[in-house]
């Protein structure tokens, strides 16, 4: 065995392995003994490919170029449905829906060419419900729920069923087509703060009176589901925890209260955590620590109870007669796509790669708790070097990468990620941040970060990178930190308002936080309302939390890695940054790739980056040549 410093370890896992043949696996579906799900490919170009798995074998619904996907709120989301063979698909060049008819291999368009985009669609009957983002008019898009003739050419677009909230979600039909449920809120609320829950009577002219049924200020309720009996499922927080409720028609009741959240915040249009189950019960995941846990929840019985399954995160879950289908993540291989019996031996359909990884490079991510600063307790997920051809010279600490989230409201899983191993295996240590606003420890950890982005997530990334080095598990004096979107404005912020750091990398992040109130897309457009201050009122903290005006502050080495297409994070964020560095006669490296938006997708943009960002971290730690 080699003897070799932290950080210079020979890796088998070359920056193309996040490319090659490595699918994100996203949007699970079931019909009949078909299994569906979105791939995202960077190898071609970035493409989201819509594939079926059935007793022949696993193949793709449509070539290429065909790319199913949704830009609804940029992000998308619910970008198809399918019903015995027939697929309704959103087309993410041209936005619009289309038609394939079983054994078809040349999509029908049911929308016209233009500047509106769906998302969310629902089948019913010989209709598509789906959320509308009209971007014809002057201002800000309008998002309303539209119905859509399965079998006409729809010329206005489709009829509307839902206006008059800046915001609504995808829909919930019930068995008989009669009654129709949707999420809707409005500015400056996310869909993790305050939403409300509508349901209203199917009619011809659209949606008769809407009725408000849950949801409200303070509260939010997701994914509305109708049960074969008429009664409608929901998730709501209302408790402090997004737990199950179910409505009768009069009355709203919590199911089975539990401290503990079975949702994730609604990013994305169709997310659908749990699955109503033909015998009345409900297949559930909830978050304990950093774990998830599949589990079934009997509201007959009241009782909660947890499957024996390898996976360590699930999502995507679906159920049709006695067998259940979805996503899990596990601590040793890439997430796959699982179908099977409730209780029995399930099947795995799809993998997001061809093979899996070498166990004796897998390093298992450890769950740490730590106090910040402020004196709260704050998560997230340990990962240390390994790899079985070389050791360190004794007593040597590894260096350690700092990773952050985006959202801010998301979370650190802790499955197997090709990204993390890619350092580990290099002898870098990596800490997975779960910082007060991440999801899955309930509203009140959540809220942390209300009025309080660009503190509390600096807090407590700063505080567990110092808690490990004083643990003697990482050296002190190699710290780095990373992140995308609002991870890479941690990252910014974080080197401009502590001197932890040696360095970092900002994929796509924000330096002038004032810029999003005018350059964000609608959806996130108020979000820094609730995260930062009040506008223009708060302008003075908008200003104080923005790493641009702060470069004087700046310690350790920056990388700026940017889109010269996102419309998220504009190109002029990274920019602005560099140049203003640039100015102060700081040193910066910015890179931004042409034909690449928000999250980078081509294979040749994402090899590139990291082969960039390893060589960052090379120089700023004083490394010899890393493999």
């Amino acid at each position: 065995m080699a003897t070799l410093p932290h950080g210079t370890w020979p890796s088998p896992i070359p920056a193309s392995a996040l490319t090659a043949r490595q699918a994100r696996i996203d949007e699970v579906r079931v019909d009949g003994e078909s299994t569906y799900w979105l791939e995202s490919r960077p190898w071609e170009k970035g493409r989201t490919a819509l594939v079926r798995h059935d007793s022949s074998g696993s193949a793709d619904v449509l070539p290429e170029p065909w790319n199913c996907r949704s830009r609804v709120h940029e992000y998308g989301g619910g970008s198809y449905a399918v019903r015995d063979g027939l697929v309704v698909f959103c087309e993410f060049t041209t936005t619009r829906v289309l038609r394939l008819d079983p054994g078809a291999t040349e999509p029908v368009p049911l929308t016209p060419e233009g500047e509106v985009r769906y998302g969310g669609l629902v089948l019913a009957g010989e209709q598509v419900f789906a959320v509308r983002e009209d971007h014809r008019g002057d201002g800000a898009p309008v998002n309303e729920l539209v119905r859509l003739d399965l079998h006409g050419d729809n010329p206005d677009g489709g009829v509307v069923v839902a206006r008059g909230s800046d915001f609504v979600s995808r829909p919930a039909v019930n068995t008989e087509g009669t009654a129709i449920a949707w999420i809707a809120w409005d500015h400056p609320n996310m869909p993790w703060d305050s939403t409300r829950l509508v349901v209203a009577d199917l009619t011809t002219d659209g949606a008769g009176s809407p009725q408000v049924i849950a949801g409200g200020d303070g509260i939010s309720v997701a994914q509305p589901q109708f049960a074969d009996d008429g009664t409608l499922w929901f998730i709501s927080d209302e408790s402090g925890w997004w737990n199950l409720h179910r409505w009768d028609g009069g009355h709203a009741t919590r199911v089975h209260p539990i401290d503990a959240d079975l949702a994730q915040p609604q990013w994305v249009l169709g997310m659908v955590d749990y699955a109503l189950l033909p015998d009345g019960r409900v297949l559930t995941r909830r978050w304990v620590d950093e774990y998830s846990r599949l589990a079934v929840l009997d509201p007959a019985r009241d009782t909660l109870t947890d499957l024996d399954d390898e996976g360590v995160m699930f999502d995507h879950l679906v159920a049709i007669g006695s067998e259940v289908a979805f996503r899990r993540g596990l601590a040793d291989r890439l997430p796959e796509v699982v179908r099977g019996p409730l209780d029995g031996d399930r099947t795995i359909v799809a993998s997001s790669a061809p093979e899996r990884p070498d166990p004796a490079y897998v390093s298992r991510a450890e769950a740490r708790t730590w106090t910040n600063d402020a004196g709260r307790d704050a998560h997230g997920l340990l990962y240390r070097p390994v790899n079985p051809e070389v050791s360190a010279p004794e007593g040597e600490r590894p260096p350690l990468l700092v990773f952050v989230h985006g959202g801010p409201t998301s979370r650190a899983e802790p499955a197997y990620a090709t990204l993390v191993h890619f350092w580990t295996t290099r002898g870098f240590a990596v800490l997975d941040v779960n910082h007060g606003g991440s999801t899955g420890y309930g509203r009140a950890y959540r809220e942390r970060l209300v009025g309080q982005w660009g503190v509390v997530d600096i807090d407590d990334c700063v505080s567990g990178a110092k808690a490990l080095a004083d643990e003697g598990i990482v050296d002190g004096s190699r710290l780095a930190i990373r992140g995308g979107s609002a991870g890479g404005y941690t990252t910014l912020r974080a080197l401009t308002s502590s001197t932890a750091f040696t360095a970092g990398t900002s994929y796509f992040g924000i330096s002038d936080l004032r810029a999003l109130l005018s350059d964000d897309h609608k959806f996130e457009s108020h979000y820094t309302i609730t995260l930062v201050a009040p506008w223009p009122e708060g302008e003075s903290v908008y200003v104080d939390r923005s790493p641009l005006f702060h470069i004087d502050d700046l310690h350790g080495e920056l990388l700026l890695l940017q889109g010269a297409d996102d419309l998220v994070v504009p190109v002029a964020q990274a920019q602005l940054m560099a140049d203003a560095m640039t100015a102060a006669g700081k040193e910066v490296d910015i890179v931004i790739y042409d034909g690449e938006g928000h999250g980078f997708r081509r294979a040749e943009t994402i090899i590139d980056s990291l082969e960039r960002e390893l060589s960052h971290y090379q120089k700023a730690f004083g490394l010899g040549p890393v493999s």
